[in-house]
């Protein structure tokens, strides 16, 4: 259920709850949305600074009572070092060409390649409409003047489609879509490794790499990458044990 349940400044605030795509143990999400008139766009940075994620034109986090499993990630690219196994990865995708481009429209290339990858990545539970399954891809690619889009090919192959916020002082990971017949070449680690050197080529201080859950597979692995810090009770801190970050 979607109501607004107050105004904060210029910006509308909502709140939705619903059950909780990340676990199956019947808990349910709390998710807070904003959505910014144009003058705060141009201010996401500090949206971003304070554990927001964007979809269109909305930007939203996680305040879910009870529960704090996903965590706010990011790094400070002049800090980041890729380890052995990162390296390993860059080497095995040497012959892949990363194009970068801003203001890009979306192909049927796009549409096909984000397609197959719903269906072979996150096929459970997964009842969306083709209509409603093209609204969420536009919704990712649109509906921010400073979106890059990383478009990864192989052979003249588009293979893979990752789309980064650009602020002020950050890029900030929005999705990843690829061809899930490359898995053994990592692509999700490789795009990451992409993105934080084209934050650095920028001069950004910092990519956020969206939310880590330790128990869950699929978004576990950012935690990899590091030194990072993660978003905690208004704060961000530096993660330096191999402890939980869950308190």
């Amino acid at each position: 259920m979607l109501s607004a349940v107050a105004r904060a400044g210029l910006k509308t605030v909502f709140q939705e709850n619903a059950v909780c795509p990340y676990f199956h143990d019947g808990r349910v999400s709390t998710v807070e949305y904003l959505v910014p008139v144009p003058h705060d766009i141009r201010r996401f940075h500090r949206f971003l600074a304070a554990g927001y994620r964007r979809i269109g034109r909305v930007f939203y986090r996680n305040i879910c009572e009870g529960c704090s499993d996903c965590i706010p990630l990011r790094i400070e690219t002049g800090r980041f070092l890729p380890g052995k196994s990162q390296r390993r990865t860059l080497r095995r995708n040497r012959d892949i060409v990363v194009q970068v481009r801003r203001g890009a429209p979306v192909t049927a290339d796009h549409v096909l390649l984000y397609d197959s990858y719903m269906k072979s990545k996150h096929h459970e539970g997964r009842d969306e409409t083709p209509d409603n399954a093209l609204k969420v891809l536009f919704a990712i690619h649109t509906g921010y003047p400073c979106t890059i889009e990383m478009d990864y090919y192989l052979d003249g192959k588009l293979i893979g489609v990752g789309i980064v916020d650009e602020g002020r002082d950050a890029l900030s990971s929005n999705y990843f879509y690829y061809d899930t017949a490359f898995l053994d070449r990592r692509p999700g680690i490789f795009s990451i490794l992409q993105e934080i050197e084209l934050a650095r080529s920028l001069g950004k201080k910092y990519h956020y790499l969206g939310f880590s859950i330790e128990h869950n597979p699929k978004m576990a692995y950012k935690i990899q990458f590091r030194p990072n810090q993660f978003f905690r009770n208004g704060h961000w801190r530096e993660f330096t044990t191999d402890k939980p970050l869950r308190e």
